[in-house]
């Protein structure tokens, strides 16, 4: 099965290849009436090109028709999906809150855990979505308030973690939706694979962000890797291994280059270098 892409282009090959067979015909005809080579030549290439145009939109308007019914739909489902889940954590939440047996808790959560991978990865369908669908709009974002908004997030599950933002106010100019959810799953890695009683800094220097834990480390071995999509340091952490991917995805589209600086169980240290998103 052809893709959308693939369909495109060969409607355009046989369009191209109807209106020169027809000007091949017509040739000779007009030949007949206009002894002006000249003339000739250029009232064929405007009615090729005129027709190309009248074409083409047609076929164009029909794919763009296809894609917003495509979206329309996609948007649907995933609103559909995302009701549930939030009715899963919710009535999860209560029943914890009324439970004293502490096999229920374990239980509970469990469910709750489940459905909270359940919304990073809806929140991954949806940006991946909306990144092949619609137009991703730059804008200005201000660095600090992306980190203390993404701190905020995780402040009710960073447990005994202390995060600590050092970072300088360097404004950006970027797409807000994905470089949040790079901070988002850099922060949330840093807190996942952290110690006991470890902490999170964010500091900036030379137009780069570092994000430094006192983690568990990544294997060197394993650096090879990281960026793969189902990729885990620790197989037994909940999650699906996305984050990282979804990280480098976006600094190779946005080119910041990323560099991960570990030692095993002796924390980790990841750069962002943002010269080439830096407002000046």
């Amino acid at each position: 099965m052809l893709s959308k892409k693939s369909t495109l282009i060969l409607s355009n090959i046989i369009i191209t290849v109807a209106i020169i067979v027809l000007i091949l015909v017509l040739n000779p005809l007009l030949s007949q009436y206009l002894h002006n080579i000249y003339l000739q030549n250029f009232i064929l290439i405007i009615f090729g090109i005129s027709l190309y145009y009248f074409l083409s939109a047609s076929v164009i308007d029909s794919f763009l028709q296809t894609d917003e019914k495509l979206k329309e739909m996609i948007e649907h489902t995933l609103h559909e999906l995302n009701t549930p889940i939030a009715t899963i954590q919710a009535n999860t939440t209560l029943l914890k809150r009324s439970s004293t047996d502490d096999k229920t808790i374990q239980r509970l959560t469990r469910i709750e855990d489940a459905s909270q991978n359940l919304t990073k990865l809806y929140e991954s369908i949806e940006y991946s979505i909306k990144e092949n669908i619609e137009d991703i709009h730059k804008e200005h974002i201000s660095l600090n308030t992306m980190i203390e908004q993404s701190i905020s997030k995780f402040e009710d599950i960073k447990g005994n973690i202390t995060i600590d933002n050092k970072a300088q106010n360097l404004q950006l100019y970027t797409d807000k939706n994905g470089f949040e959810r790079v901070i988002d799953n850099l922060l949330s890695n840093a807190i996942k694979y952290n110690k006991k009683n470890g902490e999170v800094i964010f500091y900036t220097k030379d137009n780069k962000l570092y994000i430094k834990d006192s983690g568990i480390g990544i294997d060197p071995k394993n650096l090879f890797i990281v960026y793969e999509k189902s990729f885990q340091e620790n197989p037994t952490t909940l999650g699906y291994g996305l984050g990282l991917s979804i990280v480098k995805n976006f600094c190779d589209k946005e080119q910041i280059t990323i560099k991960i600086d570990t030692k095993k169980d002796n924390g980790t240290t990841i750069s962002l270098d943002l010269r080439n998103i830096i407002y000046k």
